[in-house]
């Protein structure tokens, strides 16, 4: 069976020799659905599914999705700043976070900026643990697409990496994303220095 893109970048990654001493190679990959509004929503998988906007969220609220849904995949930028400047990312009326659930339960956040530049951006999408693997993820990616477009007439973008979840790429595929751009980079692995608990990424391994 052929390798997918993901599985490709994976193993290409780990044989780069530029990765300096403490971080990891990373692969991103960049997207975009030039008219959002084409895109058919999906039906929820079953009636206890939701999607609410947290308007103004509190910090340990905001911290808790990014915290939960993350952990595995490495984010670890949001971790480093502080509450004062995350305040700053995350309240600005261009910001739209939205938060699925299920059966009263957080699932999933997907973290929009809304015309960024003459675009609107998905910067963040991850469902929380517990959550993958059951449907839920296709129908909140449509949703919040179809949100984006309700909101502005304007080019849709994202990115996803070789650190996400293998399934990410091929999912923000299915409901209309493209590929326009590619690229390398190395991370600080934040298992390193405590900003993320050392077993985490069991996916990845530690960097040297």
């Amino acid at each position: 069976m052929p390798l997918t893109d993901y599985q490709r970048e994976r193993k290409r990654q780990f044989t780069r020799t530029d990765v300096p001493t403490g971080h990891l190679p990373v692969h991103k990959w960049y997207l975009r659905i030039d008219d959002p509004s084409q895109i058919e929503a999906k039906q929820p998988p079953h009636e206890n599914v939701s999607i609410t906007r947290a308007i103004n969220p509190t910090i340990e609220f905001y911290r808790f999705l990014y915290n939960s849904a993350g952990e595995e995949f490495l984010w670890g930028d949001r971790r480093r700043i502080s509450d004062e400047e995350l305040l700053s990312q995350i309240t600005p009326e261009t910001c739209h976070l939205m938060v699925l659930y299920e059966n009263g339960t957080p699932a999933g956040f997907c973290e929009l900026d809304i015309e960024c530049h003459n675009e609107s951006k998905i910067k963040y999408f991850a469902m929380l643990p517990g959550f993958l693997g059951r449907g839920l993820g296709g129908y909140f990616l449509s949703a919040a697409i179809r949100y984006a477009a309700d909101l502005k007439q304007v080019p849709l973008i994202l990115d996803t990496c070789s650190l996400d979840h293998e399934s990410a790429l091929e999912n923000y595929r299915k409901r209309g994303f493209k590929v326009y751009q590619e690229r390398d980079f190395v991370d600080p692995d934040p298992r390193l220095d405590g900003t993320i608990r050392a077993d985490a990424g069991k996916h990845v391994p530690l960097a040297k």
